[in-house]
């Protein structure tokens, strides 16, 4: 198991990637070293999200084509799913991978985290 972005500021790993093949990352709308998340709403801690899974992949020698699946959490679910389904439309275009939401308490005053899977070649 290799780990990818380890933050001593936080008791996990930006991702880990198993067996070679398969990475797994959960990100947060908060810039490295940030106790808070971006502000805007939860659009622009989306956007973050996008533009901190973009390094990773890319550490990784991947691009987003490469994500399969992602759960996203979402402080208010019902309000703020509309605005994250355009922001997941302009990032993933014709290649959206499966997708799950979910209405969670959130910490920090987070408004969205988000899990995503990713299928690295051979």
């Amino acid at each position: 198991m290799e780990f990818i972005g380890s933050n001593l500021d936080r008791p996990f790993s930006s991702a880990v990637i198993h067996s070679g093949r398969t990475l797994e990352t959960v990100l947060t709308g908060m810039k490295p070293g940030a106790t808070t998340p971006v502000e805007g709403g939860a659009a622009m801690e989306l956007r973050e999200i996008f533009r901190q899974l973009d390094e990773i992949l890319a550490t990784a020698g991947v691009d987003k084509t490469s994500v399969c699946s992602a759960r996203i959490y979402l402080q208010h679910v019902n309000r703020d799913v509309g605005e994250i389904n355009e922001v997941w439309k302009e990032y993933f275009g014709t290649h959206p991978p499966n997708r799950r939401c979910y209405g969670v308490d959130l910490q920090s005053g987070m408004l969205v985290e988000a899990g995503f899977v990713a299928e690295l070649p051979d």
